[in-house]
């Protein structure tokens, strides 16, 4: 089989520029590498692990005063490193002609032609460092974008700059402007018939609803944009909408419903080679699953975490490991489960997903009460409920509670569960959950007996 040398083009980013770094450094200290490259530390973190991975970068240990990781390039990698440095000079200097050109355009009084130009460069900029998680540089792009589609009265740009700027606001979890944009990017789409881009809008709707709590919303806007890609006969987009209404499903207590719907998705992307929507696909069939069988739930998040690992992808590697985890303990696999969790908070502290928080903390306060720790696991299910309340996060909110008590029932704390699932219970009942509406009901039955 040929090496895949087109992977290193591709994802995870930042491959190719540390590979050409280390032919020049020989080796590099992997917390300095990000902040020399300039890249974000889940972005450098993926690159480092597929390299590994690929057998180009060895790994190796100092201990001074305390442990520092060192990566240099193995014999295939400097080979490959050599033939690939031309590249990336070539990229590189594509990159640096559009800046250039850029800046020598906005040093002038433009011309519309000058000014189309213009916003082309910007949007395929803004476009790019988003992908690579520069959000600020993003955003001041994106918000220069907006004032020359608007000048020019290019709706289709408009709407391109608005759906950046809201996608950037919802990774940052600015919820409320992010809904702002995509409703104005909504209008537009919708007056110039772009159907494609209408359902992009009302599947990032929905999501907002989603993370709210809000899950009939969620699922009329989900609905929406399976029917818009449905007309417009985009299966990829109808598949991604039908994760969303899933993940509806699953929340309100369908799960076998719910994982056929997963498992429509999953196999459209899989026949149209959609590698970054399968994570998140294969991770929600996992979820689903483990109500009803937890062995073919760890084969989903496997799944999920396999191709992460080779795509890059850190924020579904976090969120399968810690969905693993959740396995490992229904399964009384305390010490794996552990395992999956260290390497997804490493995962975490290089960006700030806080509903993925949310989840990786109910699963180590599980973990640990599994081996009766109970004042480590009280910090985590702490952590996890002080975190979706301060954020809004209604669901997260309810399953936190739950966990919290069925733990404390365990520990014979019965006082405290009672306490906790009836506010789950509450929580339940407004989101119409009824699978979790009766699971508290059977807790707090069991209390009473």
């Amino acid at each position: 089989m040929p090496f895949p040398v087109l992977s290193l083009l591709q994802r995870p980013r930042g491959i190719l520029d540390i590979l050409v770094y280390l032919l020049d450094k020989k080796e590099a200290k992997v917390t300095e590498l990000g902040k020399e490259l300039g890249l974000q530390p889940s972005t450098c973190h993926a690159a480092v692990q597929s390299l590994k991975e690929l057998g180009l970068i060895f790994p190796r240990e100092e201990l001074v005063r305390h442990r520092q990781s060192y990566i240099g390039l193995t014999v295939k990698g400097s080979e490959i490193a050599v033939h690939l440095r031309p590249i990336s000079e070539t990229l590189e200097s594509t990159l640096s002609a559009l800046e250039l050109e850029l800046r020598a355009l906005e040093a002038k009084e433009r011309t519309r032609a000058e000014n189309r130009r213009t916003l082309k460069i910007l949007l395929s900029l803004m476009d790019s460092e988003f992908t690579l998680g520069k959000f600020d540089t993003a955003e001041s792009r994106g918000k220069r974008a907006l004032d020359i589609s608007s000048a020019l009265d290019d709706r289709s740009g408009v709407a391109r700059a608005l759906r950046l700027l809201g996608e950037i606001h919802f990774a940052k979890g600015r919820m409320d402007e992010a809904a702002k944009e995509f409703n104005k990017s909504l209008l537009i789409r919708t007056g110039i018939k772009d159907l494609s881009g209408a359902s992009g809008d009302h599947y990032f709707l929905g999501a907002i609803k989603e993370k709210k709590g809000d899950l009939r919303g969620a699922l009329r806007d989900y609905k929406e944009a399976e029917s818009l890609a449905e007309t417009s006969e985009d299966e990829v987009l109808r598949a991604r909408a039908g994760l969303g209404i899933g993940r509806v499903l699953a929340k309100e207590g369908k799960y076998d419903q719910s994982l056929k719907r997963f498992k429509q998705s999953i196999d459209v992307f899989e026949k149209a080679d959609e590698l970054e929507e399968l994570p998140r696909a294969y991770t929600c069939a996992g979820s689903s699953a483990f109500y009803m069988d937890v062995d073919e739930a760890i084969g989903w998040h496997q799944r999920c975490i396999d191709l992460s690992r080779r795509i890059g992808d850190v924020r579904m590697l976090a969120q399968g490991l810690s969905n693993l985890a959740g396995c490992h303990s229904k399964k009384g696999e305390s010490k794996k489960a552990l395992l999956c969790l260290r390497e997804a908070n490493r995962i975490l502290k290089a960006f700030d997903e806080k509903d993925m928080i949310v989840g990786v903390e109910i699963h180590t306060g599980w973990a640990h009460s599994k081996n009766m720790e109970w004042n480590q696991a009280d910090l985590h299910f702490l952590e996890a409920i002080d975190v979706a309340r301060k954020h809004g996060f209604t669901y997260e909110l309810g399953d936190a509670l739950l966990n919290y008590g069925l733990m404390n029932i365990d520990r014979g704390k019965t006082e405290e569960a009672k306490r906790q699932l009836k506010q789950a219970l509450e929580i339940f009942e407004k989101l119409d959950n009824q699978q979790k509406v009766k699971r508290v009901r059977e807790a707090l039955g069991g209390i009473s007996r």
